[in-house]
């Protein structure tokens, strides 16, 4: 079970010019925060950065894709193209998964370290492990409570650049290599508090945004997997998951398709409030990958649920085949069978000939 060993050491790696005291230097960040409006004017959501062709997927399942956007005042307007089929969840009395997940690693990672909370952590950005350490390694805990072995690989992607993703795929690919059955990449956004606020029952929690690169050609796969963790949210914790944006870039996800980016939170709210949405991710997660069936024909989900022969299978279980090594196993099968075909033809070509 070199898993479990795994999850009780942080990896830990830093640049050779890193010093202990480079953590408490204030990075300065420029946060030119979008605001997202549809054609009628109607507020949608915020973005710190975008593009024309970025796809919003709220909390509704509306579909929009931004097609306007004024960079001096910070505005974007985004044009409806559809209503996203959501599944039928059927939910049911949880049922015991221990042994589903006994064998089972999820790799979680920070391709950007920096990234703090001013209310909790006194600095939006440190020049190391930021406060969004903290919060990867609560969600590492939370996961482990639940039996699953859980591996926060800590290493160092900075500075908080263009080159940020291309040095933690070198992470994201190690997690995969030892064994993880998905990775999660562990982010902070740059939103404003009051878009990420929400309450429940009188206490009060940081909503999480989703986020799938459309420059993948696993994106499809990955998306389907971000629907997979909404829908089930939305039957435990409606109140939890703000939206799905769907941005140009690759973010890693083209490596599995069940790699997904959190955004937990932004700089500007309470940590205290992202830590209590922390445990709630955990339950989402646990229980869509292992505890959720998808059912064959329909599509449609039963949450709480186990394998059966005839039900279908779990989502953890359904997107391993839309996994890149699942596939490039199809075509080396392929190739195979082609080879196999053709020595078998030169054999009885040359029989006749004898």
């Amino acid at each position: 079970m070199c898993g479990l060993m795994l999850s009780s050491f942080p990896v830990v790696s830093v640049p050779e010019n890193f010093s202990e005291s480079d953590s408490l230097v204030q990075v300065e960040e420029v946060y030119e925060n979008y605001v997202i409006n549809d054609e009628d004017g109607n507020f949608l959501t915020e973005k710190r950065g975008v593009a024309l062709g970025d796809i919003i997927i709220a909390s509704d399942f509306n579909k929009y894709e931004i097609i306007f956007i004024d960079d001096e005042n910070l505005v974007a307007v985004a044009r409806f193209v559809e209503k996203v089929e959501k599944p039928k969840v059927h939910k049911k009395q949880m049922e015991n998964v221990a042994d589903v997940v006994l064998n089972k690693t999820l790799g979680l990672y920070s391709t950007h370290n920096d990234e703090s909370y001013i209310i909790g952590d006194g600095t939006e950005s440190v020049y190391g492990e930021g406060g969004i350490h903290d919060i990867a390694n609560l969600l590492a805990g939370k996961l482990r409570e639940k039996k699953i072995s859980v591996t926060y690989d800590e290493t160092l992607h900075i500075p908080h650049n263009s080159s940020a993703y291309t040095r933690s795929r070198t992470t994201a690919k190690a997690l995969l290599n030892a064994g993880a059955s998905a990775i999660f990449d562990i982010h902070r956004d740059g939103a404003s508090r009051s878009f990420y606020l929400t309450e429940h029952n009188g206490k009060k929690y940081s909503k999480i945004r989703l986020v799938v690169g459309q420059n993948n050609p696993n994106s499809e796969a990955n998306l389907q997997f971000a629907l997979w963790i909404v829908s089930v949210a939305d039957t435990l914790y409606p109140w939890l998951i703000a939206d799905i944006y769907m941005g140009s870039g690759r973010y890693n996800q083209d490596l599995s398709a069940k790699a997904m980016l959190f955004e937990m939170g932004c700089h500007k709210i309470e940590k205290d409030y992202v830590k209590n949405s922390v445990p709630l991710l955990a339950d989402v997660i646990y229980t869509t990958l292992f505890a959720t069936i998808v059912e064959e024909e329909s599509g449609n989900l039963t949450v709480g649920g186990v394998q059966t022969e005839n039900q279908g299978a779990s989502v953890d279980e359904v997107l391993d085949q839309k996994n890149p090594s699942a596939k490039g196993g199809k075509v080396w099968l392929f190739v195979l069978g082609g080879v196999g075909v053709a020595a078998i033809m030169v054999y009885i070509i040359r029989k006749k000939r004898a």
